[in-house]
């Protein structure tokens, strides 16, 4: 591998970090996309191997979401599973209620480097478990995507330990990379086939592919509310609840029922609706924690948009779900998606609006089709 004279850098501020004893337990490595982070983070892989450490799970790769997590193994992080997978265990089941506690007998433990990708996910409870390890921790962030979601962005609250700024020559090839250089540098985006990312004006949406895509992102809840209604009317759903089968989003953490804001499940069952709550099991797509389902109950507001209607008080003793064919982009940080369509409502934002497209972009891991 050839490196830039700024990558170069990066790996040598890295291996005297890694090398150093009784100094920082964290290093954060952060850039553009682009920049080559997660190759960078390879290799820094092989140097720790260099010093000994050649056992499997030596080396961790971890994320906040299980797409996060997948797009890592895709790009050839061997291993890399979800940071609450790898610190968390079962420890008992009440009246169906799973509890989980802090492994004592993680990996973690053991391991001679953590690798973050995605750290402006991750919140300070979940950063506290990870480091109490005592292992070193390197994380990578892109400091051009928004500010993180409530609870989150423990990590990209110091500065960097590096910045990388240059976007190597492979990434320059990729439409993807190319339009988010774009968006970071101020130019407007053109309408137009630029390959693997189309950008069409409003209208010209064929719906087919509105369904079919993997995941649709837009600015507002409104619009996302308006959107999930249209993909079920098109896969001809008509009950007002969810049926078994369909995508939703949980809103809000439940770390009793270890629920995580943004997390993608499945409807498996339900077991019980009326006006006042809607009780069923679900099952995780990419929520971010573990592979077992949980039994939930939803109040049905959220699934007709009206759960600004509801107080305080109203919201105690239920779960936050809602259908997650569309999400919001602040919603979707941290994840990624092979095919992505996206709503551009950046006008919203105002000072963030470069931000918000920007992080919109780089959800899409392969194709992209952005609505303007």
């Amino acid at each position: 591998m050839t490196w830039s004279a700024q990558q170069e850098k990066a790996l040598k501020a890295a291996r005297a970090w890694y090398r150093k004893k009784n100094g920082p337990q964290v290093f954060r490595l952060f850039g553009f996309a682009g920049t080559g982070k997660t190759t960078l983070s390879r290799e820094i892989e092989a140097i720790v191997r260099e010093r000994g450490a050649d056992k499997k799970g030596d080396v961790l790769y971890g994320a906040f979401t299980g797409k996060a997590s997948l797009v890592m193994r895709q790009k050839g992080c061997r291993g890399a599973s979800t940071i609450h997978s790898m610190i968390y265990r079962l420890d008992e089941e009440t009246a169906g209620i799973p509890q989980f506690v802090l492994n004592e007998h993680s990996d973690v433990r053991d391991a001679k480097l953590v690798i973050i990708d995605e750290c402006s996910m991750v919140g300070a409870e979940l950063a506290h478990d990870l480091l109490s390890f005592g292992t070193k921790v390197l994380v990578l962030g892109d400091p051009a995507q928004l500010p993180p979601v409530k609870d989150a962005g423990y990590f990209t609250n110091a500065a960097p330990d590096f910045m990388l700024t240059e976007v190597h020559r492979q990434a320059r090839d990729n439409p993807i990379i190319r339009i988010s250089m774009d968006i970071r540098e101020g130019r407007e985006l053109e309408v137009g086939d630029h390959g693997a990312c189309k950008v069409i004006p409003r209208g010209q949406l064929d719906p087919q592919k509105a369904i079919s895509t993997d995941m649709l992102l837009v600015g507002k809840n409104q619009t996302r509310t308006s959107c999930n209604r249209r993909h079920r009317e098109l896969n001809k759903i008509d009950s007002p609840i969810p049926v078994p089968g369909e995508r939703l989003v949980c809103l809000k953490n439940d770390r009793a029922l270890h629920l995580f804001n943004g997390g993608i499940w499945s409807t498996v069952e339900i077991k019980k609706a009326n006006a006042a709550a809607v009780r069923m099991i679900v099952a995780p797509e990419d929520a971010g924690d573990t592979a077992r389902s949980a039994e939930v109950t939803v109040h049905p507001y959220f699934f007709e948009g009206r759960e600004g209607e509801l107080s305080h008080d109203e919201l105690l003793g239920f779960q936050q779900f809602t259908f997650g064919y569309a999400l919001t982009v602040h919603k979707s940080q941290g994840s990624q998606w092979n095919d992505v369509v996206l709503f551009d409502e950046s006008a919203v934002f105002r000072q963030e609006r470069s931000r918000w497209l920007y992080t919109g972009v780089t959800r899409a891991a392969e194709t992209l089709t952005v609505v303007v």
